[in-house]
């Protein structure tokens, strides 16, 4: 229950001889589920005032960008909060790429979640 999630950008930015990391929020189409009953997809849109708009593989890798999930909520079943931490470098995010749905219909017509099809997904054609 009362999920929340942030999403950070991380870049190495500056001069030669003074780079340093800088950290932006990404803002989300939505940041807050009151209760998970399934499955959660965290967007960020990119759009003209996202930081990634217009930005190729190559000039994420030059920054060295990784991208910081950070997900709470709060468990109901031990009475406690849960927080989850995740981490995506460069050179582990998909291009022009969409999820693919992960649930199928059992013979009763219930839905059912594929545990194994959470994080798939299928190429829309040649990366960017």
């Amino acid at each position: 229950m009362e999920m929340e999630a942030t999403v950070i950008l991380m870049l190495v930015e500056g001069e030669p001889g003074k780079l340093k990391r800088t950290f932006q929020t990404l803002p989300l189409e939505r940041d807050t589920v009151d209760f998970l009953a399934l499955t959660w997809t965290i967007v960020h849109p990119i759009d003209e005032a996202s930081p990634l708009f217009g930005k190729t593989k190559e000039e994420l890798e030059q920054k060295q960008a990784e991208v910081i999930v950070l997900i709470k909520g709060f468990d109901e079943t031990f009475s406690q909060g849960v927080r989850a931490r995740y981490s995506y470098r460069f050179d582990e995010l998909a291009w022009n790429a969409k999820f693919t749905p992960a649930f199928d219909f059992d013979e009763t017509g219930s839905m059912v979640l594929n545990i194994n099809k959470v994080s798939s997904y299928k190429a829309l054609g040649p990366a960017a």
